[in-house]
């Protein structure tokens, strides 16, 4: 008899759904990420072969592998567990249908389910993310998203729990959940019994930077309050020291400049990402404070250019890693199941390049920085925070769209975007200080509000006009950005403000302090100040801020300085890219994984600098490759060359002064204009009238 053959084929397993389900997930991960690829301007493909393209052996850093690996290394294992958890849903319905077919629409429905839950939830939390597909459709509303979340995690219980059942003696499950209960209500009573703090005899001091803030934005200045109620309504009733200059506009040379009381040339960061050994690294503010019973905070989100941490001196450090992996990490992250875990209490370990890191603009959460810094402050001694909000800073993006106002376009959208983000930015700081004050942290405080530097639009009404126009060549009085051009007036001034708290209020008279300041006063003031003790001979480049209603500090001269010039960042659109291409030949990604300008560049790009000097209304520049000095009237917003300058300017003493601060500098001491200066000895006479100040061991001694 002949024999019959029947086929059999084993039933679909877990093991095996398993697998399929990882598979689909790869394929899934690869198809989104394919998909970002078509509609970014720029891939992160694009900005490696650009970094390749340069120099091959800065991507061989340890640093840089290990931090991208562990990035792919995590989402992948994320996939991992989401495809178990699929799995796991699948096993209730497969104990009951014995059909394959039926099985295998079961698996996929669930795998379609969860994949459309990740993209829903994605677009509700995040709309600007680019795979938020379902935006402003109702499988992104919040009672379609809570459904289906609801069912999805009840079905995964539903199948877990038949999976515990043969392995778990239940009653060690219903001991566990009551003591997972009563410790959960210690924390939180623990939690509403820490939740303030008593006033201390010694103030709290909270230096609060805002990232390109311009004051003609503020109301001070004449600008619409609602740009910025909650932050004009606190500098109505502040100290604000009107005619501010930063030494740079960058912020981690800004905020070197702020914490050690010096001009770049002193403290030696002259750029973003200065190398660490050329840079004076401990400041004698911070060790002080820290002696005297202060516990140190310094707080930022977004650290890309800025290598301030726990090197610096200070106990603690809040904001995302500090490596060249984040430019990488942050254009290739936007991922549903990414975003979802961001900003959750365990994103900041799984991807700490991502968590509260403003350049990765559309999942920054501000409230989740807000709530990581105010946690970190101590409620029993005295805080000393130095915090700098970013999210005024380009390119103006954040997780929500910004609303339509067309009563503000005016055809420049960058300060469009400026204007709607400052809104943002208000409700932002809003928040701090509610949380600063219900913590009672402003019983006793002193506060100052500052900007690292201005911002450059090219708006025609704000740019400096030419008092010879028959002069040649021209030059540029104008430029984009921050640190760009010094004649920019809008670049180089900041915002300064102070104001002193008892019991959560304001205690000092608000006045508008005209003079000449800079960001290197604030740390001899906050010594002169607190009176604190301290060992070594202090050697600002500042001065103690006054106080008083008037201050006419005649014969005080400020210095700024530009950075690296940068052609593709003089853009009203900057592509990153052509960014990276221009500037990469001037880095080096070292062993820990950060990214610094290497020493001989940073030597050579000294000499590109623009430099100048203020003295009263006036300022005189120098700019390289300019055969001639500019000299600038900020009252009149007129500038003209030297040469062809015939008034009473002081412009002698101006530029010996110019020339002494920067003497160090490569090629200051052979330019003809440094070695025609005058001495200002025989040239000025001294001003009775003047109120300088300078510290002298933690004491304001007048001049």
């Amino acid at each position: 008899m002949p024999t019959t053959v029947v086929q059999t084929h084993s039933p679909i397993s877990l093991s095996r759904t398993y697998i399929r389900t990882l598979a689909l997930m790869v394929l899934l991960l690869v198809a989104c990420v394919n998909y970002k690829q078509l509609i970014q301007f720029y891939s992160v493909f694009s900005l490696a072969s650009t970094m390749t393209a340069i120099n091959k052996d800065q991507l061989l850093s340890q640093g840089l592998i290990l931090d991208i690996s562990y990035f792919f290394a995590i989402t992948l294992l994320l996939h991992v567990c989401w495809a178990a958890v699929i799995t796991i849903s699948c096993r209730p319905w497969f104990q009951h249908i014995s059909n394959d077919t039926i099985k295998t629409q079961i698996w996929l429905l669930l795998v379609l389910l969860h994949f459309i839950l990740a993209l829903a939830t994605n677009a509700y939390l995040y709309p600007t993310s680019l795979l938020s597909i379902f935006r402003n459709t109702p499988l992104s509303s919040l009672p379609f998203i809570t459904l289906l979340t609801t069912l999805l995690i009840a079905n995964f219980l539903y199948g877990l729990m038949g999976i515990l059942y043969r392995f778990i003696y239940w009653g060690w499950v219903n001991s566990l959940l009551v003591l997972l209960l009563l410790s959960g209500g210690v924390l939180a009573l623990n939690s509403t019994i820490r939740n303030t703090s008593t006033a201390q005899a010694r103030p709290n001091i909270f230096i609060i930077g805002i990232d390109a803030l311009r004051p003609d934005h503020l109301a001070f200045r004449g600008a619409d309050v609602s740009l910025a109620p909650h932050l004009n309504a606190l500098l109505s009733k502040a100290l604000i020291y009107d005619r501010t200059y930063t030494p740079l506009g960058r912020t981690y040379v800004a905020w070197m400049s702020i914490l050690s009381g010096q001009y770049p040339t002193t403290m030696g960061a002259r750029f973003n990402l200065a190398p660490p050994e050329l840079v004076q690294n401990r400041f004698p503010l911070v060790q002080a404070l820290s002696k005297s019973g202060y516990q140190t905070h310094y707080a930022m989100d977004e650290r890309r250019f800025n290598q301030i941490d726990e090197h610096y001196g200070f106990d603690k450090v809040v904001g995302p890693k500090i490596g060249a992996a984040d430019a990488i990490i942050s254009n290739m992250a936007d991922l549903p199941l990414i975003n979802l875990l961001v900003n959750t209490p365990i994103g900041k370990y799984l991807f700490p390049y991502l968590y509260i890191n403003r350049a990765y603009g559309k999942v920054y959460d501000p409230m989740v920085f807000n709530e990581e810094v105010l946690s970190s402050l101590s409620l029993t001694s005295p805080n000393f925070l130095a915090v700098h909000f970013c999210q005024l800073h380009w390119p103006f993006t954040s997780k929500d769209f910004v609303e339509l106002d067309f009563s503000r376009w005016d055809g420049n959208y960058n300060h469009y975007m400026y204007q709607q983000m400052l809104k943002k930015l208000d409700q932002q700081l809003y928040d701090f200080f509610q949380g600063l004050q219900q913590r009672g942290l402003l019983d006793n405080a002193i506060v100052y509000l500052l900007s690292d530097h201005g911002e450059g639009f090219m708006l025609p009404q704000e740019q400096l006009q030419e008092a010879d126009s028959n002069s040649s060549p021209r030059i540029n009085v104008a430029a984009w950005g921050h640190g760009t051009n010094i004649l920019d007036q809008q670049q180089s001034q900041v915002l300064l403000a102070q104001l002193r708290y008892r019991n959560g209020q304001i205690i000092n008279k608000p006045h508008l302090v005209e003079g000449l300041f800079s960001l290197v006063d604030i740390a001899p003031t906050i010594f002169a100040k607190l009176q604190i003790p301290h060992e070594q001979q202090l050697n600002f480049d500042g001065q103690p801020l006054p106080t008083a209603t008037q201050f006419l500090a005649t014969k005080r001269k400020i210095f700024i300085e530009s950075s690296i010039p940068v052609r593709s960042i003089n853009s009203s659109f900057i592509n990153e890219k052509k960014v990276m291409s221009e500037t990469a030949s001037h880095y080096e990604v070292r062993d820990n994984g950060r990214a610094v300008m290497k020493s001989a560049n940073y030597k050579q790009n000294i000499a590109l600098k623009q430099r100048a000097v203020y003295y009263r209304h006036w300022q005189l520049a120098m700019l390289p490759h300019y055969d001639d000095l500019v000299l600038v009237d900020t009252t009149s917003q007129q500038w003209q060359r030297l040469t062809n300058y015939h008034g009473d300017a002081p412009w002698q003493d101006m530029l010996s002064e110019l020339c002494k601060h920067f003497a160090h500098d490569a090629g200051i001491n052979e330019s003809n204009d440094c070695r025609s200066s005058v001495s200002p000895s025989t040239t000025q006479v001294e001003d009775p009238h003047d109120k300088s100040m300078k510290v002298k061991n933690g004491v304001i001694n007048s001049l």
